[in-house]
């Protein structure tokens, strides 16, 4: 679908004209007035057999310029009709890649339209689409809508290439996704749970944005976040620590993100959106033993060792920090029950974390480790490891208790039902319903 059938310099450098002949393809004008949606099968050309078959694929390409008053940040929405397969570009860069579905009913006939917010520049910008055929009616599907910056007015379309510079772009410029996650992943260290904000990032400009910086707020907890490189177009999801209790509130309370980016000579503030199936679905997976220290032997550095598991500030949620690499490396660690866990049965997940591992004193083996039983908020347990091999991933920590309400896909309502159930001082109401949950179920 990706491959160029232009002529050099192809699809991130067509400047086409209606009427014309540009990089191998003839350029006709197509109206199409008054609707987004355009079925392009009446407008093929009729093969020697006298039909208009589909089949085998055809290649039609759509272009259009985009003259704005200012720079903006706009939504644009696209997609193939039917069984048509799409690409798309603005200003030579393919935003394939920032693409995600678009919001249910956005277009009535293209159920799998992508939307994504892009930034447009003063003068004359490009869109191209490039449609490639199945065996049903070919055409596409595109919308201009408002974006960040609230308005569309001044900006118009047009199909003839205009003279002089046609294709201005935006000056440097950085558009955050209106979600930030959570990621369903959470930490535990010392007595703390963890979670992370995705917050997903898209540079517009001619070059790579350097130095971006990120402040996320949530709960009334500020997080700061660096971005070294940001290549236009091409989305980056940073993962922004917060405290799993903060998240949670968050979500309760019906609070977002609060978030402010600066980048070289520009900045911008946004709210964006948490859904709580995410958070969840974190708080029933294999949420990852972080804040090892290594013991020491006559056969290891343990200078060395702490060096390669070192989770020093940011909180290594968004460190992507090194794991340990090799066999024979001795590993201690402590945790503290905390209320949102009490009550619960934690077993012990070491998947891809190969070792010899103690509970305390208690050897462990099996592939069901339990940590603790009916877990008492504070309670504190040791974990003591030789590593057997490289580690892919920390340890993680199970719950183990029957009626989890992830056995099915939940909607949006009914996780944040269950999320308000959790609390600091115990989670008795949760298991209690998780428990109901199980017994009726038993019963049909």
């Amino acid at each position: 679908m990706r491959t160029d059938v232009l002529e050099p310099p192809g699809e991130t450098g067509v400047l086409p004209d209606r009427g014309r002949t540009e990089l191998g393809a003839d350029w006709k004008l197509k109206r199409n007035d008054g609707t987004s949606v355009f079925l392009l099968d009446p407008h093929l050309e009729v093969d020697e057999t006298g039909s208009g078959s589909t089949s085998p694929s055809i290649v039609v390409y759509a272009h259009a310029y985009l003259k704005a008053p200012a720079d903006r940040t706009v939504r644009l929405t696209w997609g193939g009709v039917a069984c048509t397969r799409v690409a798309a570009w603005i200003n030579g860069r393919s935003i394939d890649e920032l693409g995600r579905p678009a919001d249910e009913g956005a277009f009535h006939d293209v159920p799998t339209a992508h939307s994504a917010d892009v930034r447009i520049g003063f003068g004359y910008n490009t869109l191209l689409i490039k449609a490639i055929s199945g065996d049903c009616p070919l055409g596409i599907a595109a919308r201009l809508e408002v974006g960040a910056d609230g308005a569309l007015e001044g900006v118009r379309v047009q199909a003839s290439r205009p003279y002089g510079d046609t294709r201005t772009g935006p000056r440097p410029w950085v558009i955050a996704a209106s979600e930030a996650g959570p990621e369903s992943l959470l930490g535990w260290k010392d007595e703390t749970l963890f979670g992370a904000a995705a917050v997903r990032l898209a540079a517009f400009a001619v070059t790579p944005i350097e130095g971006a910086e990120i402040e996320a707020i949530v709960s009334g907890h500020k997080v700061k976040r660096d971005v070294e490189w940001l290549t236009p177009a091409e989305p980056l999801s940073v993962l922004v620590p917060f405290e799993f209790e903060r998240l949670r509130t968050a979500l309760v309370r019906n609070q977002d993100l609060e978030l402010r980016l600066k980048w070289g000579a520009g900045e911008s503030e946004g709210v964006l959106s948490l859904r709580p199936e995410p958070l969840l679905e974190a708080f029933h997976s294999s949420i990852r033993l972080l804040g090892w220290t290594a013991a020491s032997t006559g056969d290891v550095n343990p200078e060395e060792a702490l060096e390669e598991i070192d989770d020093e500030e940011p909180h290594p949620l968004a460190n992507l920090i090194p794991l340990p690499k090799a066999a024979g490396i001795p590993l201690v660690g402590e945790w503290k029950i905390p209320g949102s866990l009490s009550g619960f049965t934690l077993r012990l997940d070491t998947r891809d974390a190969p070792g010899a591992y103690r509970i305390g004193s208690r050897p462990a083996e099996g592939d069901e480790i339990l940590l603790c039983q009916a877990c008492r908020k504070g309670q504190t347990i040791q974990i003591v490891v030789q590593t057997t091999g490289s580690w892919s991933r920390f340890p993680g920590a199970v719950i183990a208790d029957p009626g989890a309400p992830l056995d099915r896909t939940l909607g949006q309502d009914e996780a944040m039902d269950w999320l308000k159930l959790l609390d600091d001082k115990g989670s008795r109401k949760y298991r209690e319903r998780a428990v109901d949950g199980t017994t009726a179920a038993a019963g049909n």
